[in-house]
């Protein structure tokens, strides 16, 4: 097993908006706090929340480290995961012609990146998927 260190800076506004996404509002996660007292998390987004609100200009750092297992992270999986993050492709159809391969082989590898959630891949126009990569680094160990 392999633990992956996935990091990325955003701003205090960028945070707000996600925890505006998860609870819509300030109140919702009140609410959630007083039933479900035993989640830290839940204290941690009031107190980023009220931080933030203040100070939204701020960069805070965000990591998050997956642990993978049996995922084989060579040349051609990281050279996907800099032209989704550098070239932004607007399709799993776009990233192969980068590469020059065939898009079924990508899409199997670009579907085992999301998985171990080195990726993400959002629904796009007539139902296209599209590679995002919202860190701003990895740190893999070797």
């Amino acid at each position: 097993m392999t633990a992956i260190k996935m990091v990325r800076k955003i701003k205090g506004k960028e945070k707000i908006q996600e925890l505006q996404n998860k609870y819509k509002n300030i109140k919702n996660l009140k609410r959630i706090m007083e039933t479900d007292e035993v989640n830290s998390s839940h204290q941690r987004d009031l107190d980023n929340w009220r931080y933030y609100r203040i100070n939204p200009e701020e960069y805070l750092e965000i990591r998050k480290t997956i642990f993978i297992e049996g995922i084989k992270l060579g040349e051609l999986e990281l050279e996907m995961i800099h032209l989704i993050k550098n070239k932004k492709p607007k399709s799993v159809s776009e990233l192969a012609k980068l590469l020059n391969k065939k898009t079924s082989m990508v899409s199997n590898k670009v579907n085992r990146l999301e998985k171990e959630g080195l990726i993400e891949l959002k629904t796009g126009s007539k139902n296209r998927k599209i590679p995002i990569f919202v860190y701003d680094k990895i740190e893999i160990p070797f």
